[in-house]
């Protein structure tokens, strides 16, 4: 990080501070505070960082951010109405005092994948910063704005949500100048109401335009985006693999031994990419990536580059061979748009025979019945099990029955032991599984319970 005073900070954030320290980092966990740094106490849900700043102090805190103006402290202290708000307005204005391109990008589902592929190709040219892992909230994204420095020349932020406002709230401290919108699927429909809802919601990322006039680049494939096309304002470049109209296409696309190979087609050229990826879904992520690396001056050979340096992080898409089966594990979290996508991947294995091994999806509310059956109903297409756990099996199960799978090759737990031991007995050496669910599932936990490795507490 670059550093500031804090009464630049007081400017950025409309705060007032008691003193004029320097800053040379921002954390939000007191065990992370220590000479010049910025302690911010931001109220969780179950814990409140005003009660730490007492530890931050210990550590060598530098300065306090704090929306309790009735209390004072041994350092100095930087008041606002809000420290959540306060955290994103003063990483709105640090992140203006940097010239060098940001790209922003959000979506139901392909939002980490494509950041990752986007960093990559602009690592060819550029010296790029990017959300790590899934920071991508209202505290995590501003935090990784504060990590812009002298040496940044890209940055790539990625924004998630769970309610309007949100991403509006995020793009504001970011200041895009590309704003990327993957697809519209139904996570977080329990809270937005419908895809409408949710397309509005992902929508807000593009008013973080207007303060650099920059560009949206769009899934073309998405209907709910493309019917707009005609009311958008700005520059728009569109992508897409089914949509003639899109400026960046593909064609040719194959998918074998882990590798994702197509023809890029964009206006100045086309060429041959691969990509290490399970499946062919990935291909509009690497698509968007390709138009951000072009709209910045990167050309084929760079953009192909980038796209074949591209790695899977976390507990996404790793496919590999342990005890003799063939696993694909993709735990980190799901929806109906991604369970399907993974079951596809599933059903392209090669080998004996295809488990399913799905943990339900949180946040659907009242589309959990038809979610699930969506989900089942894949199951039934591409795996010739279904091991199901978590509270929404029975619509599960519903779905693949209704789609042909015969009940005896579905199996429904309350437990990840239940469910390994099970597994455990039916699997052979040969067979293809798919360990799959939303994030509170923990699937990755059964996969170790399968595979007989130690599970933390």
């Amino acid at each position: 990080m670059q550093q500031f005073t804090l009464s630049e900070a007081a400017a950025w954030t409309g705060g007032t501070c008691t003193a004029d320290p320097v800053i040379t980092s921002v954390v939000r966990d007191a065990r992370e505070a220590g000479p010049g740094s910025l302690f911010v106490a931001i109220k969780g849900e179950r814990f409140d960082g005003h009660d730490f700043i007492g530890q931050a102090i210990e550590r060598g805190a530098a300065a306090v951010l704090t929306h309790r103006k009735d209390e004072t402290y041994s350092i100095p202290a930087l008041y606002v109405e809000d420290t959540r708000q306060g955290l994103l307005d003063l990483a709105g204005g640090y992140r203006a005092q940097f010239d060098c391109p940001v790209v922003a990008v959000t979506g139901s589902v392909g939002k980490t994948t494509t950041k990752e592929m986007i960093a990559s190709v602009l690592s060819e040219r550029y010296d790029t910063l990017k959300t790590q892992g899934n920071l991508n909230n209202t505290i995590g994204m501003p935090l990784t704005a504060l990590e812009m420095d002298e040496n940044t020349e890209a940055a790539v932020f990625e924004m998630g949500m769970s309610a309007f406002g949100e991403i509006a709230a995020m793009a504001a401290c970011g200041q895009p100048n590309i704003a990327v919108i993957t697809m519209i699927g139904t996570s977080h429909i329990e809270f937005l109401g419908s895809r409408e809802g949710i397309c509005r919601a992902k929508m807000e990322i593009l008013e973080g335009l207007a303060a650099r006039g920059g560009i949206a680049v769009l899934n073309g494939d998405e209907p709910l985006l493309w019917e707009q096309k005609d009311r958008l304002f700005g520059r728009i470049v569109w992508f897409g693999q089914n949509n003639p109209g899109c400026e960046f296409r593909a064609e040719d696309i194959s998918c074998t031994d882990g590798t994702l190979r197509f023809t890029l087609i964009w206006p100045e050229g086309r060429k041959t990419v691969e990509v290490a990826s399970q499946g062919t879904h990935n291909v509009g992520n690497a698509l968007a990536a390709a138009a951000c690396g072009w709209l910045l001056g990167l050309d084929g050979d760079d953009m192909a580059a980038g796209l074949a340096a591209y790695r899977p992080v976390g507990m996404r898409e790793q496919r590999y061979e342990k005890n003799g089966f063939a696993i694909y594990q993709d735990c980190y979290n799901a929806s109906p748009d991604s369970m399907e996508a993974a079951l596809r991947v599933l059903g392209e294995m090669a080998g004996g025979r295809r488990f399913a091994v799905l943990g339900c999806m949180g946040e659907l509310g009242d589309y959990a019945p038809d979610g699930h059956r969506r989900a089942g109903r894949a199951a039934a297409q591409y795996a010739d099990y279904l091991f199901a756990y978590g509270p929404d099996t029975a619509y599960l199960k519903e779905g693949a029955v209704e789609a042909g799978m015969d009940a005896a090759r579905i199996a429904c737990f309350d437990t990840h032991e239940a469910l390994a031991e099970a597994l455990r007995a039916a699997a052979q050496p040969g067979d293809a599984l798919l360990f799959k669910g939303s994030r509170a599932m923990k699937m990755e936990n059964a996969l170790k319970l399968f595979l007989g490795e130690e599970v933390e507490s």
